[in-house]
């Protein structure tokens, strides 16, 4: 039988929900975490939505195995498999992430907003390849394509391993606005 005293789960492609993680320690202390993050499989952009779901179970089963009253779904690639995965599980599935137009647009219909993913970041940091020069090379190789065809005031770190390297983004546009959406996640 689940209670309040039952652990949280989060689950991500890699270690990038451990963003989710820290900042749900500093809004719930007293809440126990299990982790599961698929470090052996990241990134998971570059996969198929059967392999998503599958790969997506597999944690699920384990978390709901070990007792979570929720799991949070730190993983936006994951999160477009919610609908589908909440059904085959017991415990509440949450998912704040991966609608980032959609839910901006409910704020202010006249904001334009520009999507563009890097799985080859996300799979540096995953590996904890943290050489500088690689990661900003990465990072500008990215921001510059968007910045070359739109003005932009800020840049949501959509992928849960982006805050990881959230310094070399201010490094690299200290102009923009950096928003970080696993307080988001955790809040949710």
């Amino acid at each position: 039988m689940l209670d309040k005293s039952n652990p949280i789960g989060v689950m991500d492609s890699g270690i990038g929900g451990l963003t989710v993680v820290r900042e749900l320690q500093r809004i719930l202390p007293g809440e126990d975490i299990i982790y599961f993050g698929d470090s052996a499989n990241c990134p998971y952009g570059n996969k198929t939505a059967d392999q998503i779901f599958e790969l997506s179970c597999h944690m699920l089963q384990f978390l709901g195995s070990n007792g979570v009253k929720c799991t949070a779904v730190a993983c936006n690639t994951i999160s477009t498999m919610a609908e589908r995965l909440r059904p085959c599980f017991d415990f509440r599935i949450i998912v704040a992430s991966g609608k980032y137009a959609e839910l901006i647009h409910q704020g202010n219909p006249d904001c334009h907003v520009v999507g563009k993913g890097s799985p080859l970041l996300a799979a540096l940091v995953d590996r904890g390849d943290f050489n500088q020069h690689d990661i900003n090379l990465e990072i500008t190789t990215q921001v510059d394509n968007i910045l070359s065809r739109e003005k932009v005031s800020d840049l949501i770190l959509g992928c849960t391993h982006y805050p990881i390297v959230e310094e070399n983004f201010h490094e690299c546009y200290p102009q923009l606005h950096l928003i970080n959406p696993a307080l988001e996640q955790a809040n949710a």
